[in-house]
């Protein structure tokens, strides 16, 4: 039938990476190891001209991660202080996910993942949206930005009632 691989040309010490840019892959892993050592975040939310919405306010919050092999799961826990002063609590879980040349994050709701975004490196330590995420008549756009001991992701929100930035910091 088919030839059989031996297993010598699967070590890794056989792989010729001689030429390729390694700084994606360099990148990747670094982002993945530090979001599995995340435990806090804090966010600051605003609201630009056309938007209609309120939301506009600063939060913070404790995360709770667990690891599944090529899974990293955020339980987020956060209170949110809108522009006038009311104090919201807030929830959410993310899942992380390590995929050949991005990073997959999606949202959990119950036991259904809503894919968001998958981020791919373009540069050392920057990261941008493969694809836009669209949920109704809204685009959801991000940028993550890897940092020694946090990860700062900035979200845009535009659509006919929107038009609105979320910059979280996780440490």
């Amino acid at each position: 039938m088919g030839q059989r691989l031996k297993a010598e040309s699967l070590k890794p010490e056989s792989v010729d990476l001689e030429g390729v840019d390694k700084t994606g892959l360099v990148a990747l892993t670094k982002l993945c190891a530090r979001l599995a050592k995340v435990r806090s975040f804090s966010f600051n939310a605003s609201n630009g001209p056309g938007s209609a919405t309120n939301w506009r306010g600063h939060g913070r919050g404790d995360v709770a991660v667990e690891n599944f092999g090529a899974h990293t799961v955020f339980t987020e826990q956060a209170k949110f202080t809108d522009a006038e002063g009311h104090k919201i609590a807030l929830s959410n879980s993310y899942r992380w996910t390590r995929c050949v040349d991005f990073v997959r994050l999606e949202q959990v709701q119950g036991d259904r993942p809503v894919l968001l975004f998958n981020f791919v490196p373009v540069t050392a330590h920057g990261f941008r949206h493969q694809n836009t995420h669209q949920s109704g008549a809204d685009t959801y756009t991000a940028d993550l930005i890897l940092h020694a001991d946090e990860v700062e992701l900035i979200w845009q929100i535009h659509g006919p009632q929107k038009n609105e930035r979320l910059h979280y910091h996780y440490w």
